[in-house]
């Protein structure tokens, strides 16, 4: 299995130690069901042959014992399943909400995202129910077969070809169903694309309704709903066929039973025996040729939420980033969706652990771009990027800390707003996070201290005060990577003098910092820098250096400017 992609691969332990335990409880279900059967067989050949009532006692009992145990084995395992798809919910439902705000963010918006929630619901929802345990006792009907066949050629050679015409039912009804299904999709697109139309008119929306655009509208949403109708027309015939079908062989193996008990070829427990084991063995493959259509929605949400995931990068699970590994950066080219020209271009660069890294550049140099990147907020095209050892898509976004250029306080309290809403948060990690950004002292001045709401209504927090507490949920839990876009933007004198000292508080503890900045002061703990322009890397190398390049540079082209003889 890849690596990369949302299968068994990436389940935790305890989600595969309960698929474990549901195929476990299957086999014994499916074995069990040879209980009927079998009891058949006794009572035929056994019981009524020797008139033994104590006999017969004896195999009810038994049987009765069988059958709760049967019983409390399948409640059993609806239950596993069901867990097994919340479970899954739990595993992938914080990485499908993260991406979809990632898609949101591109330039266009992956359409994906609208429904990945959605998509995710399905798959819960089909793993609880009962065509996961037809698919789950599928392999079992092979086995039936084979015993069937055992019992006797004919039966079996009967058993398989119903099993074949009802898997045949099941592929015409879907592709039947789906090219319905298509052209509803499309006279209800056409119908929207009109309304659309007329609502773009604006003060000539009245206008456009005129009554042949109303009649065209009316009969694309007309054509749409008898599709749609004729779809479940569809349905309903299919799960009515498959069942009949169904019913039907258990007639004809009883029939053809009886005249191999006529021809001495099988004995009437057995006949009655194999009509019981035929139905069990057809009812998985019944239901799924009645249902196929839901469980290919399932299938269709699962591949689209695992292409969704590794283009988003989050399909890969997350794994532990300690401190002290060196951020490298190579080749990493940033293309938006839907355009061919690169937005951002860096050759490559390497920070080591407990060192500030600043990136300058003017205006629509590409700096927040090349921040959100690192923060995961927009995937690469290409590139490498890595913390250490480990590609820094797979660090959790819990050891990364990232300041955006526009921070806005989420609606809750100060202290849940640093610690970036954790149920699990402890007031300890809080205050250390609010200390590291200077921020504590004005925050246990407020009504409230930490538990101060942060509707502007009332905390009536200045600027600078928010973008230290936004500085302080980016410390928050010593992540390993700290990235600040703009961090000085709305800070006084004594906030970037507390932001210069977290700052070398970081560094100390192992973290590598990236902070781009427009103002010289926000760079003065910065180690090196790296210089876009236009979304290019132009230089990388240690701030004096850089900086003294810049001003000769700068220098060089004011000289030019004034010209021979110019005396400044």
């Amino acid at each position: 299995m890849m690596p990369n992609r949302i299968t068994a691969g990436n389940w935790t332990s305890k989600t595969r130690a309960l698929w474990t335990a549901a195929l476990i409880f299957g086999a014994v279900s499916n074995l069990l069901v040879l209980t009927g059967p079998i009891f058949m067989l006794q009572v035929y050949d056994r019981v009524l042959t020797g008139r033994s009532a104590a006999t017969l006692l004896v195999l009810f009992t038994l049987v009765a014992f069988l059958f709760a145990m049967m019983a409390g084995i399948d409640t059993a395992r609806s239950q596993l399943l069901a867990r097994i798809g919340a479970r899954i919910r739990h595993e992938l439902e914080a990485r499908v909400f993260e991406a979809s705000l990632r898609a949101r963010l591109r330039d266009p918006p992956d359409p994906r995202a609208a429904v990945a929630m959605q998509d995710l619901d399905t798959i819960q929802r089909v793993l609880g129910s009962s065509l996961v345990l037809a698919l789950l006792d599928l392999p079992w009907t092979l086995l039936f077969l084979v015993l069937l066949y055992f019992v006797h050629p004919m039966l079996g050679w009967l058993a398989l070809g119903g099993g074949v015409a009802l898997a045949l039912m099941a592929v015409t009804g879907h592709l039947q169903q789906r090219q319905l299904l298509g052209n509803a999709r499309i006279q209800s697109n056409a119908a929207d694309r009109l309304q659309i139309a007329i609502e773009a008119q604006g003060g000539d929306r009245v206008a456009a309704l005129t009554p042949d655009v109303l009649a065209r509208w009316r009969a694309h949403r007309r054509d749409s709903l008898s599709a749609l109708l004729r779809t479940a027309d569809r349905s309903v015939r299919s799960t009515a066929l498959a069942r009949t079908f169904r019913l039907f062989l258990q007639s004809a193996t009883l029939a053809l039973g009886a005249w191999l008990v006529l021809n001495d070829q099988l004995s009437a427990g057995l006949m009655v025996g194999s009509s019981i084991l035929l139905g069990r063995a057809l009812a998985p493959v019944e239901q799924l040729a009645a249902h196929w259509g839901s469980l290919h929605v399932a299938f269709s949400g699962w591949r689209r939420l695992d292409s969704f995931l590794r283009a988003t990068g989050l399909a890969i699970d997350p794994v532990d980033a300690p401190a002290g590994g060196i951020l490298s950066v190579r080749g990493l080219i940033v293309v938006p969706q839907g355009r061919r020209e690169a937005v951002l271009r860096i050759n490559g660069f390497s920070v080591p652990p407990g060192t500030a890294l600043g990136v300058i550049g003017p205006g629509g140099s590409g700096k927040s771009l090349f921040a959100r990147v690192l923060a995961g907020a927009v995937p690469p095209s290409a590139g490498v990027m890595r913390l250490g050892e480990v590609s820094l898509a797979r660090v959790p976004i819990t050891r990364i800390g990232y300041l955006p250029q526009r921070f806005d306080l989420l609606p809750g309290t100060v202290g849940e707003a640093i610690a970036r809403h954790d149920p699990d948060a402890t007031q300890a990690d809080i205050e250390a996070a609010a200390r590291l950004a200077g921020v504590h002292g004005a925050i246990v001045n407020l009504p409230d201290g930490y538990a101060t709401s942060t509707e502007p209504d009332v905390a009536h927090m200045s600027g600078g005060m928010v973008q230290r507490i936004g500085l302080a949920r980016a410390f928050y839990k010593a992540p390993v990577l700290v990235v600040l876009d703009e961090p000085a933007a709305n800070l006084d004198a004594d906030g970037l003098s507390a932001f210069n000292a977290a700052v070398r508080a970081l560094k100390e503890r192992g973290a590598v910092v990236v902070v781009t900045a427009l103002r010289p002061t926000s760079v003065s703990e910065c180690d090196d820098l790296l210089v876009l322009d236009s979304g290019i890397q132009t230089g990388f190398g240690p701030r004096d250096i850089i900086l003294r390049e810049m001003v000769r540079n700068h220098m060089a082209v004011v000289g030019h400017g004034r010209g021979p003889g110019h005396d400044g």
